[in-house]
Order: C-alpha cells, then structure tokens, then sequence
C-alpha cells in the first residue's frame, strides 16, 4: 500500500517528534496480563521538554495515533469517559492506567498521548493486554508441606497463567478476608491463631477465590505453654510458701511446749516447797511413833 507524503507526514507529526528524542518519550510494558474480573494497574510514565506544560492526556485502545476523535478509554477533556478505567498519574510525568474489574472485550493494545499547547506526542508501541480466565488462581507455598512449628515462617503466593506484577491480589483465612494484599502474603512468628484455610482472588468480591490451602501450626514441645509456665511457677511458689509455714508452726509450738515444762517445775520448786518438807516430817515412821510415846508435858 503506497502512501502520499502528505499523509506520511501528518502521521508523522501526529505521533511525535522524529527521532529517539529523549525529551518525548513515553514508557511502560510492552505487554501485559490480566486475569477476566481482576482489577490491573498499568505502570506508566513520560517526559517532555521542561519549557512545555502539558493540556490533555489520552489512552486509546488499537489505534497507533490516538488523535482528536479517536475512540479512547480515558481523555482528560473528556469527563464521560469510560468509569472502569482510571486514570492514577498526572500532567508531569506520570501516566498510570488502572483496568477495574476487566473482561474480554478489554483485550487490546493500548497507546498513550500527552498533548502540550504547542505539540503532541503518542507513544510507538503501545502495550499489549492480554485478558485470560480466572479459573486457574492457585495458592503455592515456601514450604514443602502443609505444617509448621509454632514461632516459624511461610511464604504464601499467588499463581496464575498471568504474570501478577501490579495485580490487586485479595487474601481469605477461613473465608475472611485479611487486610494485607499483593501477590505474596508473608506470616511470621506463627501462633495457632494463624491455622487454617488460605485462599487467594483478583476479584475483590472473594467470588473467584483459588482452592484452599491448609496450615496447621504444630505447637513447640521444647517450649512450655505461657499459660502452663505461669499455672507451674504459681505451683512451686505456694508448696514452697506452705513447707515454710508449717515448719514455721512447728517451731512456735515446739518452744511453746518447753516454757510450759520450765514453768511447772519452777511452781514445783518455789511455792509448794514448805509443804512438801512438812509431808516429808510426819511420813517419817521414827518420828511418828516418838510423837505418839511421849506426849508433851511442861513443867
């Protein structure tokens, strides 16, 4: 197909300057893949001559100028442009396009142009999307088996047949969702609070989820339970407390019982003493019968 040089050069002018000029530049993937129903972000950025400001910002979809009335996805002078595609950079240098719950139909090759008051400038290649089925998320693990010992670590990715860079990636536990997001979910210092059914989604209603994956966190036999060691030390401290206190108390009866045995004797030896000789006196056989011979005669 033969083309007249007018039409050459007005495409020519359209996409930008001639040459790698690196004052006109736009960057961002070649291609990229995003799982039907997920919501994908495309990394974006570009560069102009710093004497220039920019007026309107395009993305458009299988067209290599993306000029004037050409069916886009996002035009800032355009404010009826299509919702599921937001636009996250700016009118300085950055040019990041996020796709919100994508489908089929968003397949294509998506090009990206800045607008001065002077200029304009397309990007040449544009970026490949490529939209596969979302049937085929699975969850992989940095361990070999399903179990790990209390305290340690694991690793959970993500898989699919995309490549997840710059993917929204939900995580579940038992159905709930987990705060943390993004194509790996790292856990550490693992408890028994962490046991149970991982599950991962592009789709942040948690519809299509992967197949779950199991963790079972095995308690630590060489170290005692929180609760155990503080039931055993409570333990060890009353038997020892209650050994103290009985010896305590046998040693305060013991000494009671010896004043009890000194006081007696000194009753024995103090205030019953005179009668004690008396009765001593008169069980004396000898003196007895003398009483009894010889009364008592005064003179």
């Amino acid at each position: 197909m033969k083309m007249n040089p007018w039409t050459l050069s007005v495409l020519l002018l359209l996409a930008g300057p001639l040459g790698a000029d690196p004052d006109w530049h736009v960057e961002h993937p070649d291609s990229f893949c995003v799982v039907e129903g997920s919501t994908a972000t495309i990394p974006c950025s570009f560069t102009l001559p710093a004497v220039l400001r920019v007026e309107r910002v395009v993305w458009c979809p299988d067209h290599p100028t993306c000029h004037l009335t050409t069916p886009n996805v996002y035009d800032s002078s355009n404010l009826r442009a299509d919702s599921r595609f937001l636009y996250l950079g700016d009118r300085v240098g950055n040019c990041t396009l996020k796709i919100i719950k994508t489908v089929k139909q968003d397949a294509a090759t998506y090009h990206f142009r800045f607008e001065t008051n002077g200029r304009g400038w397309t990007g040449t290649k544009g970026v490949i999307v490529t939209v596969t089925d979302g049937e085929v998320v699975k969850v992989r693990s940095s361990v070999t088996d399903n179990v790990v010992k209390e305290g340690g670590q694991v690793t959970l990715t993500c898989t699919s047949a995309c490549s997840f860079h710059q993917l929204d990636v939900h995580w579940y536990r038992n159905g709930h969702a987990l705060s943390e997001t993004g194509p790996s979910l790292h856990l550490s210092c693992l408890t028994n609070d962490d046991a149970g059914n991982y599950t991962c989604s592009l789709d942040s209603s948690g519809q299509k989820t992967s197949a779950p994956w199991s963790l079972l966190v095995l308690e630590d036999e060489g170290k005692p339970e929180s609760g155990r060691g503080w039931l055993l030390t409570v333990t060890v401290v009353s038997v020892l407390l209650a050994v103290f206190l009985l010896l305590l108390a046998g040693v305060v009866f013991a000494k009671r019982s010896t004043c009890t045995k000194e006081g007696i004797r000194g009753d024995s030896k103090t205030g019953s003493g005179g009668s004690f000789r008396g009765s001593q006196l008169f069980n004396n056989p000898l003196q007895t019968k003398l009483l009894k011979v010889s009364p008592w005669t005064g003179t």
